[in-house]
């Protein structure tokens, strides 16, 4: 019979007991998020485009009308290009 008092005295001691009712509870944590965002350019924007090939005085490019489109097709594709790799290069910082 004592010893269920001394267990019931303890557990209402441990209830009551101050460093129980003095705790608070723990702050949230702090979380602190910093994007920073720094443009890289490849090396290959920093060479220069090779000039375009001209066409020989004279030269007679004679073929089928599929190859001509075609040939207009891929001079084209390579003025885009050029196009897009001067505006990359103006978009990076110097």
């Amino acid at each position: 019979m004592t010893m269920a008092i001394c267990a019931v005295a303890t557990l209402s001691a441990c209830a009551t007991s101050a460093e129980r009712r003095h705790r608070q509870p723990a702050p949230d944590p702090v979380i602190e998020t910093r994007v920073e965002r720094i443009t890289v350019c490849p090396a290959e924007l920093d060479q220069d485009v090779p000039p375009r090939v001209a066409l020989p005085d004279g030269a007679r490019l004679e073929a089928a009308e599929l190859v001509l489109h075609w040939i207009a097709q891929r001079f084209a594709r390579e003025a885009l290009l050029e196009a897009r790799l001067a505006d990359a290069k103006a978009a990076c910082p110097q």
